[in-house]
């Protein structure tokens, strides 16, 4: 499919841009004092060059108490220079076009972040920090109102094409929206022309601050996704009122902080979400983004051509390749390195407190530090083991100019991640692996399949550099029984080595991979989605019936923790979504519990100093990985150059293998 719509000229009021691809806002941390910082200003160019048509920059505080030193603001004049200073790069080394993001977190600021209670339309406590908000008077809402158009004023003087404000996600202007959030009795709270007021009087006062045309966006939710909260129904009027008030484009997100549905992980659908958008756009007649897992450029230009939207917001993707609208348009796909949702080192380095990397692309967060230019000297670099640590390192030494080899023992490159693909909605994971082999023959790597390297066979190449990246192997266990017929390992199950017998199902270990690993037995047996949208196009089945035959499988599931709790390595913006997945399937789960013995059709367990017997057909160990060193130990002494990345080392995560296959690449 030629993406003719997705690299076509699309206007916001005056402004055109010359694609319909959106980079929307998103937190970095890479500020101390809200000041657009040569680091953040670097992050953003690096994504103009890459050929995005609008950057939405933030989120940008209006005021303190609603923002805080590690936002960027304009709530002062001494913010227009330095981001006056960012946009003459943009406008003066690339065609992109870019707005700040106005914000405002309301009752979901965090008062050790700015020193001062939160605030919002009523007192009601956040279920994200935990905190309780003071109620906003009249008056204060009245200057918070001025505060949205002076950095609006500020932000048109810092030479930005377009702002954006924020009205979503559970942040201030949703929480008077929502009546979860406004209990007010006086003009701010109770109808809904009195809920947005608010916003309209925003809206309102930016056009009198920067002019009647000076473009103006507004990024909403198309569903709370909240148990009596707003829905599409209830956006699609809310966006038909900010559009009468003279709103140029209109953004579509989804859901708050609380809600249950997931919004960014690998459960979700690619363009899950894009209904939300074409909900809206049915009600205005100015552009509409679509947002969420949006990455795939053929299914933009689906979404497009569909008219579900009219232009495509791509966050996390352009993390993850910033040059992906180039690549798109010169029908380099296969390039593409994707965004595999894993939120790793994006969202859950925000919620740690940490700046924001990304797993697939060291890069990010640090484009001035990590310099790519040509190699001095050519060297032949052997490297063994074909995972995400040995294929980034392959990838990286090759682009600057060495001769690389590499040789993996499998039929298959990707090491364990070939294993996690086998997890329900990780399909991107095998993708990425796909990515980064085109990737490498590209940059003139070779590969050696199904073939060990051993020291004999690495010596007879006389390599330069040798670089061991034989990953992990599985942890076995020192349990009476362990060596029954019975028992399997959980890599065994997710290479689909052995055959699953018997109902009852035992898995001992609950980390990620054990966790995943029952998820994906206790889905054996259950309808795909292809037969629920049959029987649910059909009314073949009652709604009630269909949901049990998505969740109800063959085997019943136990998974044995010795913690107190399960997938304790899993990132915060994942785990709460795998735990309730696991429950939807009925996975039953054991922790503080400690494995004594394992028997013929039934395990030995201890929970509280009490012995239990739980019934096991079969048992599957993921008691975690040990590192695969010994051809690291062999050839100590015997070649010059030697390296040793990734879980070779000490087992790890995916992201800090494939950063240190990219810093060595980076250093030979």
């Amino acid at each position: 499919m030629k993406l003719k719509m997705l690299f076509s000229q699309v206007n916001i009021g005056k402004l055109t841009l010359k694609n319909r691809i959106v980079m929307p806002s998103m937190g970095t941390l890479y500020t101390s004092d809200s000041t657009m910082t040569p680091r953040m200003s670097e992050f953003y160019l690096t994504r103009a060059k890459g050929g995005a048509g609008l950057i939405i920059v933030g989120p940008v505080g209006v005021d303190k108490v609603g923002g805080g030193p590690l936002l960027l603001g304009l709530d002062e004049d001494r913010f227009i220079e330095p981001m006056k200073d960012f946009m003459n790069k943009i406008h003066g080394e690339t065609d992109a076009k870019a707005a700040p993001q106005l914000f405002h977190a309301g009752r979901y600021a965090f008062s050790i972040m700015t020193g001062e209670q939160p605030v919002a339309p009523s007192a009601i406590p956040s279920k994200l920090t935990h905190e309780m908000p003071r109620e906003l008077s009249v008056a204060e809402v009245k200057e918070i109102v001025n505060k949205y158009k002076e950095a609006a004023m500020r932000a048109r003087e810092a030479d930005f094409d377009a702002v954006e404000i924020l009205a979503c996600t559970g942040y201030l202007i949703t929480e008077f929206l929502s009546l979860l959030t406004n209990k007010r009795e006086d003009e701010y709270g109770g109808s809904w022309e009195n809920r947005i007021r608010f916003p309209l009087e925003i809206i309102k006062s930016i056009k009198q601050g920067v002019g009647e045309d000076f473009p103006l966006i507004v990024r909403v939710a198309g569903n709370d996704f909240m148990k009596g909260g707003l829905n599409n129904m209830h956006a699609g009027r809310f966006c038909r009122d900010i559009e009468e008030a003279g709103v140029h484009a209109i953004n579509v997100t989804g859901g708050w902080h609380e809600t249950n549905v997931p919004q960014i992980t690998y459960d979700v659908p690619d363009g899950g979400f894009a209904y939300l958008a074409k909900g809206i756009k049915e009600g205005v007649n100015i552009p509409v983004f679509a947002s969420n897992l949006l990455g795939d450029p053929q299914r933009a230009e689906s979404i497009l051509r569909q008219d579900m939207a009219d232009m495509i917001c791509m966050g996390r993707p352009l993390l993850a390749d910033p040059e992906l609208p180039i690549k798109a348009q010169n029908n380099r796909l296969a390039e593409i390195t994707p965004c595999i949702s894993c939120n790793q080192a994006c969202f859950d380095n925000i919620f740690m407190g940490h700046p924001v990397c990304c797993m697939v692309n060291p890069r990010v967060g640090l484009e001035m530090e990590y310099n790519e230019e040509p190699a001095k000297n050519q060297k032949n670099i052997l490297i063994a083991g074909g995972g995400p640590a040995g294929l980034k390192a392959a990838i990286t030494a090759a682009k600057r100019g060495h001769k690389v080899k590499v040789y993996e023992t499998g039929q298959e490159l990707g090491g364990q991640v070939r294993l996690g693909a086998k997890k329900l909605g990780k399909n991107n994971f095998k993708r990425l692996i796909n990515v980064y082999a085109e990737q490498a023959k590209q940059s003139g790597v070779k590969f050696i399949l199904n073939l060990k390297a051993d020291v004999d066979t690495i010596l007879q190449e006389s390599p330069d550099t040798v670089i061991i990246a034989t990953g992990g192997k599985p942890a076995p266990i020192n349990v009476k029984g362990s060596d029954l017929p019975h028992v399997v390992s959980a890599w065994d199950i997710l290479q689909d080595k052995v055959i699953i017998k018997g109902r009852n199902v035992v898995v001992i270990g609950g980390s990620a991979t054990g966790c995943e690993t029952a998820e994906l037995i206790a889905s054996y047996g259950t309808i795909t989605p292809d037969v629920t949208d049959f029987l649910m196009h059909y009314k073949a089945e009652t709604p009630e019936a269909i949901r049990e035959f998505m969740f109800k499988g063959t085997k019943k599931v136990t998974i044995i923790e010795m913690l107190d709790k399960i997938a304790i390595n899993v990132g915060k913006t994942s785990r709460w979504a795998l735990i309730r997945n696991l429950r939807s399937y009925g996975v039953k789960q054991l922790t503080n519990t400690r494995l004594t013995e394992i028997r013929k059709d039934e395990i030995v367990v201890m929970k509280n100093e009490k012995e239990l017997i739980l019934p096991a057909d079969t048992v599957v160990i993921a008691a975690g990985v040990l590192p695969v060193n010994d051809l690291y130990e062999q050839l100590k002494g015997k070649i010059d150059q030697l390296h040793i990345i990734g879980d070779a080392i000490q087992p790890r995560r995916m992201v800090e293998a494939i950063r240190e296959g990219y810093e060595l690449g980076l250093k030979i």
